[in-house]
């Protein structure tokens, strides 16, 4: 995929997230303080934000994975020189995506299911389908974002792609277990922005 898509599609995820975490956080506590000081609760914040989480967590199955920030068990992945962590990525990353679109596929059949149950959440009437649309659409994501990285790691022999947007030349020496190293090289990148 081209860059400016892949930029353009960053983008959407980081907005939909940060302004997703943004409206849930104010509406939650505007909610909390209606019922606290005015003993009247906003019938509709409850499903808002419901739907908002399911928003934050699908999307965010591919901005965590394009940063790094997927939670990792690498002690083995840590004790390997590159050229085996390439193997090791090539194997992680084909199968994280295999995975995660078998996933997509379920919930896609899942959002058909309540479509046809004609489902409307209670106080906004909203039909179901439409907020559970988001999982499929963010593991789908998570699956392109995975599928990505491993055709980076095959593109490109010289470079070990940890994700589709951090990458180290496959010759250098690593003295950090994988989170730090992830931080040091988002450090690294951020300052070669600035």
């Amino acid at each position: 995929m081209n860059k400016a898509f892949n930029k353009a599609l960053s983008k959407i995820e980081e907005y939909v997230l940060s302004y997703s975490v943004i409206i849930m956080a104010i509406l939650l506590i505007v909610n909390v303080i209606m019922r606290t000081f005015f003993n009247k609760s906003l019938t509709f914040s409850e499903e808002v934000g419901q739907a908002l989480l399911i928003i934050i967590s699908f999307f965010g199955i591919s901005y965590c994975g394009k940063k790094g920030r997927h939670i990792t068990m690498s002690i083995v992945f840590d004790a390997v020189d590159n050229k085996k962590k390439k193997l090791f990525m090539y194997v992680i990353s084909l199968l994280s995506a295999i995975a995660v679109l078998f996933i997509t596929y379920l919930a896609y059949k899942y959002v058909l299911s309540t479509r046809n149950l004609a489902r409307v959440t209670p106080a906004l009437q909203i039909p179901i389908h439409f907020i559970y649309a988001f999982v499929p659409l963010g593991l789908l994501l998570g699956a392109i974002e995975y599928f990505k990285t491993f055709i980076l790691n095959i593109k490109h022999r010289d470079l070990l792609y940890l994700t589709s947007e951090i990458s180290i030349p496959i010759d250098k020496e690593i003295n950090a277990d994988l989170n730090s190293l992830i931080d040091i090289l988002e450090e690294e990148k951020d300052e070669e922005e600035i």
